[in-house]
């Protein structure tokens, strides 16, 4: 489906302005992006030579898409081309498909439809390996667009024919609706109306289908998007800090202080000599020749004793260098595989990285897509001026989606009648929490509201008792834990009498009339959540306006916002004070003040903590 959804999205833009290749602006990457890049091929050389062709694919494939994004499409195609031979060596024809579309999309970008229909026909040989009718049917999609604008009907026509086929084989709705669409296109090219027209009407009648089915697949995504958020919470909670440490090896060498004791025996040659002259005079000569030999013989004694001791302690230092060496190689070694497994750890933490980033974007995407839903749900503020000419609503949700939502209707004479009863249903509505949880809760509500009204029920209070128990039935409130419900305000202004009627579930009205504020409360209860099931109706408080007067419907997000110079709450007294300053101003006026007072509020210190919504409209009996 993303393969058909940027195909449509290609010949729209084609329909407007076509950028030649050489019209391409190349926009320098930021250096986050370029250390990105250089991290990704760093990694693209280990996986290779691990032997990893997975992996070093997922890399280049990244790669690719950074230069794609900074308009660089030469170097995205080559870098796109060089997974082909790491995905076919493991049999990855999925990633293979997908490569040969994108090339196929950057091709005409360039306006070189004819690579553009080589490289979608070879997507589609990739999907036919699959096995995958669906997929088959996507490709084939994708070639006859580039037929189309190529002007070749029949030859469209036949590849839409298959795909329409097989779509249907899959039960693929979004497949069937866009063969449908352009197999009336192509036989309208070719000026058979018949055929056009044929196909034309069973394509509507299939959106048609399409659209109905469309709130109740939303009510049942809900769990699934629910659990989808959840996952990344739980992702965010569970990645791994891997903590290196590093066996420190203390090598203490041992040395050994060597004490050279050098025993020197002192001849006393001075006592040999005097004892040879003592004992000169008494033997002959010889007798001195004789004892001279003998000083001599022990002095040479001494010298090897020295000898012996030198050697003795330079072989010690040999040892103890030996073993301190050792030990310091030791240390080396140990470091170094130290070095190797914290390398592995980091790419694996990477690799985490990746993935993690990889799912929170997929997320990111639901949440988006799921604004869009939420957008086309909630009516134009122009309708509501269209009722009330002096009107606004100021609406900021905190997040993507919001658990805040507005809602007005013209009410009619019930079940089904066209007949307008000259009364108008406006309501507030602030729903448990915010982001998707809220924003499913608001879709609910927002669809039992058009029910209540349309099966008659107008009074303001029996709309809410309804809404309650409506809110209680669709959650299984009494079988269940869930307490989700909504805080509102909800009017019903008859234009004929000039007659308002109100009711709120914690949520009071607020209306100015000649500069005077009156403030309404509603009941204590909620909408839903721990309240039973109750037969009496909320309160309905009546107002007879005979002035122009101000009316005014919030939520609590406003009201409970940090800020200001110490941190506070904005509080429901200043709101009020603002809505009376503001009341004697055009409506384009009043919110733009209360955008600004807002920012100022919140200054560079604080985030917004919830959804805010105001809604305000003036009634002039004259």
């Amino acid at each position: 489906m993303k393969q058909i959804k940027l195909i449509f999205l290609l010949f729209y833009v084609m329909a407007t302005a076509i950028h030649a290749v050489g019209q391409q602006e190349i926009v320098t990457i930021p250096k986050e992006k370029q250390d990105d890049i250089d991290r990704y091929k760093e990694l693209v050389v280990r996986y290779k030579q691990a032997n990893n062709s997975q992996q070093a694919a997922f890399y280049l494939n990244k790669i690719a898409f950074i230069y794609w994004e900074f308009g660089n499409p030469k170097e995205a195609i080559n870098y796109f081309l060089e997974t082909i031979p790491l995905n076919e060596k493991v049999g990855n024809y999925n990633d293979i498909k997908a490569v040969y579309s994108n090339i196929a999309l950057i091709y005409s970008d360039m306006d070189r439809l004819d690579l553009t229909l080589e490289y979608f026909y070879k997507s589609l040989e990739a999907r036919r390996k699959l096995n995958n009718k669906g997929e088959v049917a996507a490709g084939l999609i994708d070639v006859a667009y580039i037929h189309t604008a190529l002007n070749q009907s029949e030859k469209a026509i036949q590849l839409l024919e298959e795909a329409l086929e097989l779509s249907r084989e899959v039960n693929n709705p979004r497949l069937i609706l866009n063969s449908l669409k352009l197999l009336a296109q192509n036989y309208d090219n070719l000026g058979n109306k018949a055929k056009a027209t044929e196909y034309g009407a069973m394509a509507n009648a299939y959106e048609q289908q399409l659209a109905t089915q469309q709130i109740k697949t939303e009510y049942e995504t809900k769990v699934v998007k629910s659990q989808a958020e959840a996952e990344r919470e739980r992702m965010q909670r569970t990645q791994q800090e891997l903590l290196m440490s590093l066996r420190e090896l203390q090598s203490k060498a041992m040395q050994d202080s060597l004490n050279f004791v050098v025993l020197r025996k002192q001849d006393s040659l001075r006592k040999a000599e005097e004892e040879a002259q003592r004992k000169q005079t008494e033997i002959d000569l010889l007798n001195t020749d004789r004892m001279l030999k003998e000083a001599q013989l022990r002095e040479r004694e001494a010298q090897s004793r020295v000898q012996r001791i030198i050697i003795f302690a330079g072989a010690i230092f040999v040892l103890v260098l030996i073993i301190s060496s050792v030990a310091i190689y030791k240390n080396y070694t140990d470091k170094k595989k130290a070095n190797e497994l914290l390398n592995l750890q980091n790419i694996e933490i990477q690799q985490q990285r990746d993935q993690i980033q990889k799912q929170n974007e997929n997320i990111s995407k639901s949440i988006n897509y799921a604004q869009g839903i939420q957008r086309a749900l909630l009516p134009p503020q122009s309708n509501l001026q269209a009722i009330f000419p002096e009107s606004f609503i100021f609406f900021r949700p905190r997040d993507v989606v919001s658990g805040d939502y507005y809602w007005f209707k013209e009410l009619t004479t019930g079940y089904g009648s066209n007949e307008k009863t000259g009364k108008v249903a406006v309501s507030a509505i602030d729903c448990t929490g915010h982001g998707v949880p809220g924003a499913f809760l608001s879709m609910i509500g927002y669809n039992l509201l058009d029910d209540i009204v349309f099966r008659g029920i107008h009074k303001p209070g029996a709309i809410l008792t309804e809404l309650n128990n409506g809110i209680r039935r669709t959650l299984r409130q009494d079988e269940t834990d869930n307490r989700d419900g909504m805080d509102m305000a909800l009017c019903v202004v008859d234009t004929k009498t000039n007659i308002v009627e109100f009711s709120g579930a914690k949520n009071p009205l607020v209306y100015v009339v000649n500069n005077e504020v009156n403030r309404i409360r509603g009941d204590k209860e909620s909408i839903g959540g721990g309240m039973d099931y109750r037969n009496d109706e909320f309160t309905t408080h009546v107002i007879k306006v005979e002035s122009p007067t101000w009316f005014y419907m919030f939520s609590d997000g406003f009201i409970d916002q940090f800020g200001g110079p110490d941190g506070r709450k904005y509080m429901i007294k200043n709101f009020i004070d603002l809505l009376a300053g503001i009341s004697i101003l055009p409506p384009d006026q009043q919110r733009e003040i209360l955008k600004n007072t807002l920012k100022d509020w919140l200054g560079t210190k604080y985030p917004q903590v919830d959804d805010i919504l105001v809604v305000g409209f003036k009634i002039d009996p004259k």
